[in-house]
């Protein structure tokens, strides 16, 4: 039977998500998982997807720094006759697998969700600081390959990516996955609101997830500081998540909202069962991403769940909401183009964005396209 490793030692965010997506691409195989064995959020998403957890052979990680995990993969990976190392997250892994490349005695995959590396501009640029000195050495590292680090296939959500790639190194197999919604919600949109106790009359507009700066929470709250009370509408800012990220002005300017009845908030950790009913309790869906070009889990939960976004015309999100006409787009980083765009909704009657849209965007296509590529 083939023997797989697959790493993912912080499983926040999307990431216990998209794991359990890729344990199902290997239907055949033992797997060994350098992943915590009692995470929440992975349990919470195998049980979802039907998987018992007690099938897979979890390691706990080390540590999470990148150095420590590719140097327990690399250990694990060659004592135990394993055929393929798989990295969920390879962005962070790759300059210390090219360090340790000869440890590793099996071919090495894994999804590269944001491969900025590839960029022809890493050829060439001075190594002004050590991001930039980082991407150099990968995009060096692509190119000849001399460290000896085989690649069985690299994975992306970006479609441009393979053609980069493919220009700095056509001998590395490479291919597109669809970014997955992770559920259809259970609930329609009048019992989410019953469930989570939010008015049936107002126009809800959804910010969820994280709170880092590219997730462009402060210009949400700046633009509904702008909005708050006007119009029959009076919406209402519902925003999902960990706050912690956020400068300490906007998390006050968030309360003041809240204090008035502009916005709701919901801390911390969501259950798995009600991550989407908050998708189906929202007339809209906030994307204001800030100088980020790569794909978004929130935009493919927003298809999904049926429900249309307000996005920044920037990068694959812009290009994709555009394409596939799923919502209101805005000028990338100004935060009066945000506050016109959810007048605009606010006056707008809701509407379902186009079904076709989420069929290709579904979990089990995601799987057959990791399966697919993984078997050539």
């Amino acid at each position: 039977m083939k023997k797989v490793l697959i790493i993912e030692p912080n499983p926040s965010g999307h990431c216990a998500f998209y794991l359990s997506l890729i344990v199902q691409a290997f239907p055949d195989a033992k797997i060994t998982l350098l992943a915590p064995p009692h995470d929440e959020a992975i349990l919470d998403h195998f049980r979802r997807r039907g998987l018992d957890p007690g099938r897979f052979t979890f390691t706990t990680p080390d540590g999470t720094g990148a150095a420590s995990v590719v140097a327990q993969a690399a250990g694990i990976a060659g004592g135990g006759g394993f055929s393929e190392v798989f990295f969920s997250y390879i962005d962070t892994y790759l300059p210390a697998l090219f360090q340790r490349a000869g440890d590793f005695p099996c071919p090495v995959s894994g999804i590269w969700f944001h491969p900025y590396d590839l960029d022809r501009k890493y050829r060439w640029l001075p190594p002004l600081d050590k991001r930039l000195r980082r991407r150099a050495r990968v995009n060096r590292a692509l190119r000849n390959l001399s460290s000896g680090l085989v690649f069985g296939h690299l994975f992306f959500l970006d479609g441009d990516a393979v053609e980069k790639l493919n220009s700095i190194n056509p001998g590395i197999p490479c291919s597109v996955l669809p970014d997955p919604w992770e559920k259809r919600p259970a609930l329609g949109k009048v019992e989410a609101r019953e469930r989570f106790g939010l008015p049936q009359d107002r126009r809800i507009f959804l910010h969820i997830g994280g709170s880092e700066k590219r997730k462009g929470l402060p210009d949400a709250i700046a633009a509904f500081r702008m909005v708050a009370g006007s119009g029959a509408a009076n919406p209402l800012l519902l925003r999902v998540g960990d706050n912690t990220g956020v400068r300490s002005g906007d998390a006050s300017d968030l309360r003041r909202l809240e204090k008035a009845g502009h916005a709701r908030i919901v801390e911390g950790y969501v259950p798995e069962e009600d991550f989407m009913e908050y998708f189906a309790a929202s007339d809209w869906i906030l994307l204001p991403y800030r100088k980020f070009r790569y794909s978004s889990g929130i935009l493919s939960n927003a298809v999904g769940a049926g429900r249309p976004v307000i996005a920044a015309d920037h990068g694959m999100i812009g290009a994709t909401v555009r394409k596939q006409s799923l919502g209101i787009l805005y000028k990338h980083g100004t935060v009066p183009s945000l506050r016109n765009a959810i007048r605009e909704a606010v006056a707008s009657p809701p509407f379902n964005p186009a079904t076709r849209v989420a069929e290709g965007l579904s979990p089990e296509c995601f799987v057959a396209a990791l399966r697919d590529g993984l078997s050539h």
